[in-house]
């Protein structure tokens, strides 16, 4: 396997099964033309990735905040919508002001939003 491929099974098998180590381990280099280029969209992924930590969650509007830019609460919806890698970088861990999920995968997953929060809290308590 090459390393990049090796890298991504490696944190995926970890955070699926010893979640915890994957705070340990190297993040999978991003190949995606999204991180190839300077925008709202990117700073608000990476800072999302760095600041957020397993069994965490913070609001759109934290979310914004965090960026510099308290306005920017539907940008950073859009920011969610494009994530293209979304457990690496954990966009389920984004809820709304009033504690709802959100709507995860424009609400067509919000179950597996709910199983990710449960795992990663899960994790956390023990």
């Amino acid at each position: 396997m090459i390393a990049p491929l090796e890298q991504c099974t490696t944190w995926l098998r970890a955070y699926l099964c010893e979640p915890l180590l994957t705070e340990q381990l190297t993040v999978p280099p991003f190949h995606h033309p999204l991180f190839h280029k300077d925008s709202l969209t990117k700073t608000v992924l990476l800072a999302l990735q760095e600041k957020v930590k397993m069994g965490e969650t913070i609001t759109y509007k934290g979310l914004a905040e965090v960026v510099g830019n308290a306005n920017a609460v539907r940008a950073i919806g859009g920011a969610m919508r494009s994530n293209p890698v979304p457990l690496i970088i954990p966009c389920h861990r984004v809820i709304c002001s009033d504690g709802k999920i959100g709507n995860y995968s424009g609400g067509k997953k919000n179950h597996v939003k709910l199983w990710l929060l449960s795992h990663e809290k899960n994790v956390k308590e023990t």
